[in-house]
């Protein structure tokens, strides 16, 4: 659970939100660890990764808890529908109501579909790839859902070609905005230094290569880095499984405090606010 700190006097959301939050493991010699990047499913006929196996996985990395959403596959890749998306994004909030440390986000399509229950997630996952439908971002549908994430004051994780991921940025600077991967879907590492300067943008660490995560820590900070693995029932043990992913930020030797901040400080001070 999260403990607030009051904040002297903030005269800025963000510098409110710049504040660190003490967890009752930061207290003691054992760091908490959040992964902020997993997808979660039930559909044997698309994605299937249940919250057995999610726990499994965090265990084995000493992980106390996740940022949790559908898979693409149940929202447009395999199964295309309005119920196939109601379906995935209730299924991650039922996973997340059993543990205070499982923080459901609303996967959103480009229908821009705002369930009733919107204020029951912590935060948005927009997500295609240069080869999938686009989101159309001048449509009213798209203008309304924007409007709503930002009256929740919703994180958004966004992976998008680099153009759309500018513009997105650019057009929503009150929006926290988390990048995956360290922006390699989004444009590729090295295009992130547009944002470097954006105190609104941050970069999760999920499979991307030690050198990125090294070079993004050097220009941002470590108060805008997250740590995340993007687990999702891989086969194959040699990239994404969370002790595999955090065993890249142990290597950089950061410090203590550093490393807190990163592996779960951080999304919990983004998320604090629905908490």
């Amino acid at each position: 659970m999260l403990i607030r700190v009051q904040p002297a006097a903030p005269t800025t959301w963000f510098e409110e939100n710049l504040i660190l939050y003490e967890t009752s493991a930061m207290r003691g010699d054992k760091v908490r660890i959040i992964d902020a990047h997993v997808h979660v499913g039930c559909n044997r006929k698309t994605k299937y990764y249940s919250e057995e196996e999610l726990w499994k996985d965090l265990q084995e990395a000493g992980a106390q808890g996740a940022v949790i959403f559908a898979f693409p596959e149940d929202i447009y890749r395999i199964v295309d529908s309005v119920e196939s998306r109601l379906r995935a994004n209730e299924y991650v909030l039922s996973v997340a109501e059993k543990s205070p440390d499982l923080y459901p986000f609303y996967f959103v399509w480009n229908d821009f579909l705002v369930p009733e229950n919107l204020d029951c997630y912590l935060g948005v996952k927009w997500h295609r790839h240069h080869d999938e439908p686009m989101y159309d971002y001048d449509e009213p549908r798209c203008r309304e859902f924007l409007k709503n994430i930002k009256r929740l004051e919703m994180p958004v994780l966004l992976e998008e070609e680099f153009r759309e991921t500018k513009k997105f940025i650019d057009e929503n600077p009150e929006t926290v905005v988390i990048i995956p991967h360290m922006g390699y879907l989004n444009g590729g590492y090295d295009q992130m230094q547009a944002f470097h300067d954006k105190k609104n943008v941050y970069f999760d660490t999920s499979t991307a290569s030690f050198e990125a995560i090294e070079k993004c820590l050097g220009a941002v900070g470590r108060e805008r880095v997250i740590f995340g693995s993007d687990v999702s029932g891989t086969q194959e043990p040699f990239f994404n499984f969370p002790r595999v992913e955090i065993e890249k930020l142990r290597k950089l030797n950061l410090k203590k405090k550093d490393l807190e901040l990163i592996l779960s400080c951080n999304i919990e001070r983004i998320i604090s606010k629905k908490i």
